[in-house]
């Protein structure tokens, strides 16, 4: 600051003498030392530059940190007085005044010194560049499984632009269409606006950019959302999509289930194929098999339920495949009878045959049923 009082009243003194010259030329009687009033311009130039020589600036470096005191701001500028030759000035933006919320005139604080004008001396200087450099270096160091606060802005053609909050500070992001849950969006601009959980897929050096992944942060709470579901409690999902045996539903931000078309109320099984993504339903939860999660809408007993090693039953061949032959035992359970268990019998059998079988094994945990020919 020093230096630009000095340089200005040196420009001062040299307007004032040329002034006075130029008004003594217009009188009549004109009667000026012309070398006399220059030897004065350089004898009073010379004495400011002896005294701007005379004092001990305190120079800083483009890329270090300076602890500064809070002085003031104008429209453009947030002012810091670091005893440099000129104030270090930082623009007046949002993304940097936010960082002086608690910050009163007087108080230090650390700026980032980010560019030197050497010729007009101009400093500038960066608060928001210092704390995001920390969080890069934070956020690099991440633990896996951390998630953090992504603000959905807008949606592109492959994704959505975000702002990441972490530790006070904004950075970039951005989030593909693929990972913005854990299936596809049935309305993908729902969650534009929103404050979402993320975790870090990638960082991007070339954009500067983080990928970051809602699908991951919802498949981390998939393992403990199962464990608190609870039969016989009435659930509200989404449809997801539908196929001919019947309907997926995601529940729970996280869950996904599928209800067979068997267990749809009539209203839904009559016009399954007329089911758009989205569409609200109301169900329970029926069996679940390690993370497959069986929903119904109508509560009542199940083949598994009752089904025993020794029974006997009549089901009907589903196909023949080269290990044996899959066989309906009801309209949403599938046996097998074993291409071991059909050279014993002897017999052949044709797609959509009605055939008698004895139930020889069950495996529950992976809901498979082996069956002999009766």
């Amino acid at each position: 600051m020093f230096y630009r009082i000095l340089t200005k009243k040196i420009i001062m003194i040299k307007k004032q003498l040329y002034k006075k010259i130029k008004l003594m030329q217009l009188t009549d009687d004109f009667d000026f030392d012309m070398e006399k009033a220059s030897e004065q311009i350089k004898e009073s130039t010379a004495n400011l530059q002896a005294l701007y020589d005379s004092y001990d600036f305190n120079v800083p470096e483009k890329g270090t940190t300076s602890n500064v005191v809070y002085v003031g701001q104008t429209l453009e500028f947030l002012i810091f007085d670091g005893k440099f030759k000129d104030y270090v000035r930082v623009e007046n933006r949002p993304n940097e005044s936010k960082y002086l919320k608690n910050t009163n005139i007087g108080d230090y604080i650390d700026v980032s010194i980010i560019d030197i004008d050497e010729v007009n001396y101009f400093i500038k200087g960066s608060i928001a560049s210092l704390y995001e450099d920390k969080a890069h270096q934070n956020l690099k160091s991440i633990q896996e499984g951390e998630s953090l606060i992504a603000h959905i802005k807008e949606m592109t053609p492959a994704g959505y632009n975000i702002d990441l909050q972490y530790q006070g500070v904004t950075l970039s992001g951005f989030m593909p269409n693929t990972l913005a849950g854990i299936n596809k969006l049935y309305d993908p601009e729902s969650i534009i606006g929103k404050n979402l959980e993320v975790m870090i897929e990638s960082y991007s050096r070339d954009e500067g950019t983080y990928i970051v992944s809602r699908r991951k942060y919802l498949q981390s709470l998939i393992s403990e959302s199962i464990k608190n579901l609870q039969s016989g409690y009435v659930y509200l999902g989404n449809v997801t999509g539908t196929t001919e045996f019947g309907v997926f539903v995601e529940f729970n931000d996280c869950l996904t289930g599928m209800i067979h078309k068997t267990n749809l109320n009539s209203d839904f099984r009559d016009s399954i194929n007329q089911i758009s993504p989205g569409t609200e339903i109301e169900f329970y939860i029926k069996e679940i098999i390690r993370d497959k999660i069986i929903l119904t809408q109508i509560l009542r007993e199940s083949l598994w339920d009752s089904i025993r090693i020794g029974q006997t039953l009549t089901g009907k061949v589903k196909e023949i495949k080269q290990f044996g032959a899959l066989v309906f035992l009801d309209d949403e359970t599938i046996g097998l009878v074993h291409i071991s268990e059909l050279e014993k019998s002897g017999r052949h059998f044709d797609k959509g045959e009605n055939i008698k079988v004895k139930v020889i094994s069950l495996d529950r945990s992976n809901r498979k049923i082996f069956l002999t020919v009766n």
